[in-house]
C-alpha cells in the first residue's frame, strides 16, 4: 500500500522546503512531496508526524561497526599516544572478534543508527582473527536491519604477511558478489599508510580492478605522515596517488596531517571524498581537519556513534566557533553527502523529488521558532542537538518507529548481542 507521512517541516536542505508538508511513498519510491493537505489519500496508510522535522535519511560516511560492543572496555595497557591506543585497545579488540561477535557488533551498531535516522553507512571493518567471510557477517546485519551499506575490510600488515592474501580476497570477493546489489556494495579497505609497506601497496595495486576505489585512514595521526615522508613521498595522498590507488571513487578518512602537495592533489581528485570525524579526533587528541583547505568533505563518526546531528554539532563546536562558515558546513551535510551517495548508489532523482529513493529520517525535534532555509543548520545544531529519530524509512520500508523495530524482534536481538558481548570481552581480556 501507499504510505503517507506528515504533517511536518519537509526539507532536503537544498531545493525542497515545505512547512506543514508531507510525503507520499509508493513501491519504495517517493511519489509526491507537497503540502500535507494536498496529499491526503484515503487509500494510503498514514503515519502522523505532528510538526516534526522530516529529512532525507542520514549517511555515516566512515564507521567502525566492529567497535559497537566496546563501551566500558578498558585498554590492555597504557595509551599515551595514538599508536598505543591502537596497540592496547583497538587491535586486540579486532583480534578477538569471530563470526558471532562480528555479526552482533554490526547488528547493535545498525540498530543504533536506525534510532538516529541513518539509512546509509560506509563501514570500515577489521577482524584480524576472523578474515574470510567477515564481511558477509556484517552484511547479514545490514540485511536484517534493512540499512544500506558500503562495506570494506581494512587491509593491514599488522596481522602478518601470511594473512595478506586473505585480506585482499575478502575485499575483492565481497565487491564482486555485490556489484549490482540494491542496498549493499563493496569498496577496497586499507587501514593506514603507516601499517602498509611498499610491497603490500604494490600487491594491492596489482589486485585492484580499475573501477574499484579505496577507503583508508589518511593522516589521522602525525605518525602516518612521517612514515610516508621517510619513504621519500611528498605526503600521504601523494603516496596513494603515485601507487595509482585513487583512480576510482574513494574515501580518505580524517586527513588532518597533510602536506601542501596532498592538499594540491585533493583539489584535482573529483571523486575522492575526505571524511572528517570530529568526535573521534577529539577523543584521540590527534588534531582536526583544516576546513579552510578542504572544502569538499563528508562527516563520519569513526565508530563513536550513529548520531549524525550530534556529530555535526561537535564538528561546529570543535571548529572555529562563531567564525565558522555555516554555508560550507551546510554544503558538507547536504549537497556533498548527496553527491557521494549518488556516486556509490546511483539514483534517478535527487532526494525528496518524485521517483527518488524513499530513505527518510523524521526527527523527534518539533521546531517552535521560525525555520528557514538559511537557518536550518542552526536548528539542527542548537535546537535538535541530536538525531534521535521518531521514524526511519529505508527503501519505503518502516525500519524504526516510535521506539520499535517493526522488522526485528528487538528483545531477542538484544539478548543475542549481550551474550556475544560477554564472549568478546572474555577473549579480549584473555589476551593479557
Amino acid at each position: 500500500m501507499k504510505l503517507l507521512i506528515g504533517p511536518g517541516w519537509v526539507t532536503n536542505g537544498t531545493d525542497v522546503f515545505i512547512e506543514n508538508g508531507g510525503i507520499v511513498i509508493d513501491n519504495g519510491r517517493i511519489e509526491a512531496v507537497g503540502r500535507f493537505e494536498d496529499l491526503r489519500d484515503p487509500h494510503a496508510d498514514w503515519i502522523p508526524t505532528h510538526g516534526r522535522l522530516i529529512l532525507p535519511g542520514f549517511l555515516v560516511a566512515h564507521h567502525h561497526l566492529y567497535s559497537a560492543l566496546a563501551p566500558g572496555i578498558s585498554p590492555l595497557g597504557p595509551t599515551p599516544n595514538f599508536r598505543k591506543i591502537l596497540e592496547n585497545l583497538w587491535w586486540p579488540l579486532d583480534r578477538a572478534l569471530d563470526a558471532e561477535t562480528v555479526y552482533a557488533s554490526a547488528l547493535h551498531g545498525l540498530m543504533d543508527a536506525l534510532r538516529h535516522g541513518v539509512t546509509l553507512v560506509f563501514d570500515h571493518h577489521a577482524s584480524m582473527g576472523f578474515i574470510r567471510g567477515s564481511l558477509q557477517q556484517v552484511a547479514r546485519a545490514f540485511e536484517e536491519t534493512g540499512v544500506r551499506g558500503l562495506l570494506a575490510f581494512e587491509v593491514s600488515d599488522r596481522a602478518g604477511a601470511a594473512t595478506l592474501e586473505d585480506q585482499i580476497r575478502e575485499n575483492l570477493d565481497f565487491w564482486e558478489r555485490h556489484r549490482n546489489h540494491p542496498r549493499l556494495r563493496g569498496i577496497f579497505g586499507l587501514h593506514a599508510n603507516f601499517t602498509l609497506s611498499e610491497d603490500t601497496l604494490r600487491r594491492i595495486r596489482e589486485a585492484l580492478p580499475p573501477d574499484l576505489g579505496i577507503h583508508i585512514h589518511c593522516g589521522e595521526d602525525r605518525e602516518d605522515l612521517d612514515y610516508a615522508l621517510r619513504l621519500g613521498y611528498q605526503g600521504l595522498v601523494d603516496r596513494l596517488h603515485r601507487f595509482g590507488l585513487l583512480g576510482a571513487p574513494s574515501l580518505l578518512a580524517h586527513c588532518i596531517h597533510l602536506t601542501d602537495r596532498d592538499y594540491e592533489l585533493l583539489g584535482t581528485l573529483d571523486t575522492t571524498w575526505v571524511v572528517s570525524n570530529p568526535e573521534s579526533n577529539a577523543n584521540n587528541q590527534v588534531g582536526r581537519m583544516d576546513r579552510r583547505r578542504i572544502r569538499t568533505y563528508l562527516l563520519g563518526t569513526d565508530g563513536m556513534s550513529g548520531d549524525m546531528v550530534a556529530t555535526l554539532r561537535s564538528h561546529y563546536l570543535l571548529g572555529r566557533g562563531k567564525d565558522e562558515d555555516f554555508a560550507e558546513m551546510h554544503r558538507a551535510f547536504f549537497e556533498h553527502r548527496y553527491a557521494a551517495q549518488q556516486v556509490f548508489f546511483p539514483d534517478a532523482a535527487p532526494p525528496f523529488h518524485p521517483g527518488s529513493r524513499a530513505d527518510i529520517a523524521v526527527l523527534e525535534y518539533q521546531p517552535v521558532t521560525p525555520l528557514r532555509p538559511d537557518n536550518l543548520l542552526g536548528h539542527l545544531i542548537f535546537g535538535a542537538r541530536t538525531a534521535r529519530a521518531f521514524l526511519t524509512i529505508v527503501d519505503g520500508q518502516v525500519r524504526y518507529h516510535a521506539g520499535e523495530f517493526p522488522h526485528l524482534n528487538a528483545d531477542e536481538a538484544r539478548e543475542r548481542i549481550r551474550a556475544a558481548a560477554r564472549k568478546l570481552w572474555e577473549r579480549y581480556y584473555g589476551q593479557t
